[in-house]
């Protein structure tokens, strides 16, 4: 497994969101990156605004090392001289206050253990009207697995996976309006188990998920390969871009008009 295999999810999720930036019309300066993911983001980011400035924060210290390690043997840091500030801190960690143009987050949020002080966090990283996106798992994510186990007898809780509509009821009440939210389906399948848990490791997946007994959940996932089974993951996706919400005096309100459709 090399490394573009690993990163495949993390690719196309980011080529994805990368293609709903075609009609935006802002250029930002300013990116900050919520989450490494082997530099797929920035590169694509980097193409579509040359000029922008980037920042890369991620608890996984490995992560950030793998990141850092593709821009030093690309193009890009080399014709430009330019490198990017990495920090190995928890997404919910305050950033520094409105310091981006645009925060992008592809499979991020997955490392944290509540999803709202990191809504906070990100709108707080945000100038007046700056733009999130951000790539997650759904609530559907690994459904037929963990049903499996919980029929085996091991209890597995999915506390960082969401329902696309409730993250988007949690962005508009923590620092944004208009969120966008929408969803897909990917469907994975392994006939080898140090595939499968090299790309739960990559996704986050497997350390996201509440067990009565990991060490039984692990040992039943391998029989399931022992046994020449092949194991069918599949993942919800979520998409979601919402903008930050302008912060204004007390007393006043703002005033939204929207042009007649035709």
């Amino acid at each position: 497994m090399n490394r573009s295999d690993r990163w495949a999810v993390h690719r196309l999720l980011a080529h994805n969101t990368d293609q709903r930036l075609q009609l935006l019309r802002s250029v930002p300066k300013q990116i900050v990156l919520a989450g490494a993911d082997a530099d797929e983001s920035r590169r694509l980011l980097a193409a579509r605004y040359p000029q922008a400035a980037f920042a890369e924060y991620d608890p996984r210290a490995a992560f950030l090392q793998e990141a850092a390690a593709v821009r030093q043997t690309g193009l890009w840091q080399k014709l430009t001289g330019k490198a990017v500030p990495q920090y190995c801190r928890s997404l919910a960690e305050p950033l520094p206050e409105a310091v981006a143009d645009m925060l992008w987050s592809n499979l991020g949020l997955i490392t944290a253990s509540r999803p709202v002080p990191v809504f906070e966090s990100w709108a707080r990283a945000l100038k007046p009207d700056g733009l999130l996106f951000f790539t997650h798992f759904g609530i559907g994510s690994l459904s037929g697995l963990t049903g499996r186990l919980n029929e085996a007898g091991i209890t597995v809780n999915a506390p960082m996976l969401f329902d696309m509509h409730d993250l988007g009821d949690m962005l508009f009440h923590h620092g944004f309006y208009d969120p966008v939210m929408d969803t897909a389906k990917l469907e994975l399948a392994y006939r080898r188990p140090e595939t499968f848990w090299q790309d739960m490791e990559t996704l986050g997946l497997w350390a996201s998920l509440d067990f009565s007994d990991e060490a039984a959940a692990r040992a039943a996932v391998n029989q399931m390969f022992a046994a020449g089974e092949t194991l069918n993951a599949a993942l919800e996706t979520v998409y979601g871009h919402a903008v930050k919400r302008r912060q204004l005096p007390a007393g006043e309100s703002e005033v939204r008009f929207y042009p007649k459709p035709r």
